[in-house]
């Protein structure tokens, strides 16, 4: 009898330790499952965050892209507008002070030309018909 109790008592022993084990196995299943969901709704955060980080990037890169053509275009309307500038104070600086008749200050000038050069004396031009 007293193997026969100790029996009954290591047998509920062993049906009180798998009964354990089962419940642990069980409770390592759902962290299992519950890590594995938690580990996919960090990927997906980070892979939104990427998304959003991507779209600025993208977005920046539109938006330099859009500054840079507006530079250009304005640099471009700058050096077109600066080489007429230019033209009109380069012939304003090269102007002589000679009124629209050839006279300095109402002066007459010999044969000269604007830029103070002698000019050659006019020739007489005979003109006919052939040429």
């Amino acid at each position: 009898m007293y193997s026969h109790g100790m029996e009954k008592i290591l047998h509920d022993e062993i049906n009180t330790l798998q009964l354990e084990l089962g419940q642990i196995e069980e409770r390592n299943q759902n962290l299992t499952r519950d890590n594995a969901k938690l580990l996919q709704r960090w990927l997906d955060a980070k892979q939104s965050e990427v998304n959003r980080m991507n779209e600025a990037n993208n977005f920046y890169e539109d938006m330099r892209t859009r500054h840079e053509a507006v530079l250009n275009w304005r640099n471009g309307s700058e050096v077109s507008s600066n080489v007429g500038d230019n033209l009109e104070t380069k012939s304003a600086s090269h102007k002589s002070p000679l009124s629209g008749n050839g006279s300095a200050n109402g002066e007459e000038q010999g044969t000269g030309t604007t830029d103070g050069t002698k000019s050659q004396p006019e020739k007489s031009v005979n003109l006919t018909p052939n040429g």
